[in-house]
């Protein structure tokens, strides 16, 4: 058995820097360089965060990359490098890949969560659907933040598989940033219409609980968001309630507007299926986009 080691967390690695840890491999791909050597892409993780690992086979690429498990935990050995050189971006050229066995790591250094205070996050939500006025769209928030097998689920998801809050509490964390962001908007703006707009930022990403599959270290697209978008899953969700709330059709299609609009003009294809005509949508899109583009910038 080997003994347990800690691992170089990747929050404290540098470049140029060789390095022997362990890594969880939550994404693998089989790439084409420039120069036409095939290579293996592997998305590596921890509880700090992620990390880019490229690995060269000189022979059986494709076993090689056949033989990776993703989930597993291994021990690399390689050197971390800047890629590209002087973009600050690190990634570790990997020489070695090794799966450990379950009594050869602690599972928690691999489990991403969140850094941020369980129960502020949820106040702030419980808060703003007390400010809300509009019977309708109050009952639509409690239909969903009041049903504890909801809440469940959407406390502890995560908000995409590798780019921005992929990790457990990541779609609390995003929905919650993106509403603190949506409420210096009705600030600036003051002729926004508030309650229509804190309902759709709740309720946007409501389908990514149906959009991955995901345990203590792997995120992987379910099948739901394999054949159709987190928007519509997302809407479908909240269609079925307000019919259930007998909705006013002309309030009802503008939160349905929100939501099948919020990432951007169609023509950008990023999943929205109408662009966003009023102005409560532009703010949301625009609110969702910042929250996700900076997030990332500070993910390693």
């Amino acid at each position: 058995m080997t003994k347990k080691s800690t691992p170089d967390f990747v929050e404290n690695l540098k470049a140029p820097q060789n390095i022997e840890s362990h890594f969880a491999i939550v994404n693998k791909n089989l790439r084409t360089s420039a120069n036409g050597r095939n290579y293996l892409d592997l998305t590596l993780t921890d509880k700090s965060g992620q990390i880019k690992g490229r690995m060269f086979p000189e022979e059986n690429v494709e076993q090689v990359f056949d033989s990776i498990n993703t989930g597993c935990i291994c021990n690399i050995e390689g050197r971390v490098n800047e890629f590209p050189p002087g973009s600050k971006h690190l990634n570790i050229i990997i020489n070695s890949l090794t799966e450990l066995e379950e009594e050869d790591y602690v599972l928690k250094d691999f489990v991403r969560t969140s850094d941020h205070d369980h129960d502020d996050l949820t106040n702030e939500i419980i808060t703003t659907i007390k400010r809300v006025e509009n019977p309708y769209l109050k009952n639509l928030l409690k239909s969903f933040f009041c049903d504890k097998e909801f809440t469940d689920e959407f406390y502890i998801a995560p908000a995409a598989m590798i780019h921005h809050h992929n990790y457990r509490g990541g779609l609390l964390d995003h929905t919650v940033e993106v509403l603190k962001i949506c409420r210096t908007l009705c600030e600036i703006f003051p002729k926004l219409d508030s309650d229509l707009f804190y309902t759709g930022v709740l309720l946007h990403d409501v389908g990514k609980i149906k959009a991955y599959d995901y345990d203590s270290v792997k995120i992987q697209m379910s099948q739901d968001s394999i054949l159709v978008d987190h928007l519509y899953l997302s809407a479908e969700m909240v269609k079925k309630k307000m019919g259930r709330l007998n909705f006013p059709d002309e309030l009802s299609h503008k939160v349905l507007h929100l939501i099948l609009s919020h990432h951007g003009d169609v023509k950008l294809g990023w999943g929205s299926t109408v662009n966003p005509k009023l102005p409560e949508a532009v703010a949301l899109h625009y609110a969702d986009h910042l929250d996700a583009k900076v997030k990332k910038m500070f993910q390693k």
